[in-house]
């Protein structure tokens, strides 16, 4: 399954601007959700599937989504920024890619990266350490945010 992020108005079927509410049944409508475990309680807004991608949304004040954060899965599904598969390519490369459309800033030395025009945002909880140290080497959740959110 290809999950589209097109900042910063949509993140796959959840659009910026939707009520919290509307956008959680979407949540549940997305293929391999899973819902929670009896006796266990989710956050609001929060969901994981079977691939293991997981996804949070954020509300404003006005009850309205203001950001979806996806978390990367470990199999079944694609997360697409126009033609860059965020997850599935190293984190150097997804941001020369992004460099290559729009202006992005790199912060705590590539831990995360920022595209403010298009309101994207990438993070990872580690860098690798060499060549060969897989830890960090690819982005674990990307943001797509409404106008605003980071004001």
């Amino acid at each position: 399954m290809d999950f589209v992020l097109d900042p910063p108005r949509a993140a796959g079927p959840l659009r910026v601007g939707m009520s919290f509410e509307e956008a959680e049944q979407v949540l549940q409508l997305i293929d391999g959700y899973q819902p929670p475990r009896p006796g266990n309680r989710l956050n609001p807004g929060f969901a994981h599937y079977d691939s293991e991608l997981s996804i949070a949304l954020s509300q404003d004040r006005s009850g309205s989504v203001d950001a979806v954060e996806v978390y990367r899965p470990s199999r079944d599904v694609v997360v697409l920024f126009r033609d860059i598969p965020i997850f599935d390519l190293p984190a150097e490369e997804v941001i020369q890619r992004l460099s290559n459309i729009t202006s992005v800033e790199i912060e705590d030395d590539g831990l995360r990266v920022l595209a403010p025009n298009l309101l994207l945002s990438l993070w990872r909880s580690v860098l690798p350490e060499g060549p060969d140290d897989e830890d960090g080497r690819h982005f674990e959740a990307v943001l797509v945010a409404a106008p605003g959110f980071y004001g």
